[in-house]
């Protein structure tokens, strides 16, 4: 049998993932809205800590309050940021989304774009946080 070619050889990459951070004035408030109405679970860390994993399916996200975790500008940067929206969006893939989608409405939410199918194969929504993030859920249709 011959010998394997030499990319055959070559072990699997690692999967890199990028896990964003979103920051808030109220901790308390954000963890009781992303593990309650929109269903993620805590991964590690507490409010008191001021750091928060928390994952739905795949999908990891970090919360934090603006605290003094970095250096002297960076808090300060974070603090003069913090309550003012960007304009991204996290996706987040949702394979509950009619059941998150009630549950977003029941909760009062803002929705920003409603639930719908979209011509690229998905259906989608989007909500705003509390404190103006937005967060698109989807679900591939079909």
């Amino acid at each position: 049998m011959p010998a394997p070619a030499a990319h055959d050889r070559t072990p699997p990459r690692l999967q890199r993932v990028i896990t964003p951070t979103l920051r808030f004035a109220d901790l308390a408030a954000a963890l009781e809205l992303y593990t309650g109405t929109l269903g993620f679970d805590v991964a590690r860390g507490t409010v008191e800590e001021g750091n928060i994993a928390i994952q739905r399916g795949d999908d990891r996200l970090m919360l934090e309050s603006g605290g003094a975790f970095y250096g002297e500008t960076y808090n300060a940067a974070i603090a003069s940021r913090l309550g003012r929206p960007g304009a991204g969006a996290l996706y987040v893939e949702a394979e509950d989304l009619p059941d998150l989608y009630a549950a977003v409405e029941a909760a009062g939410l803002r929705v920003v774009d409603p639930l719908a199918d979209r011509p690229w194969g998905q259906t989608e929504f989007t909500v705003e946080d509390h404190e103006g993030n937005w967060l698109s859920f989807w679900k591939r249709l079909g």
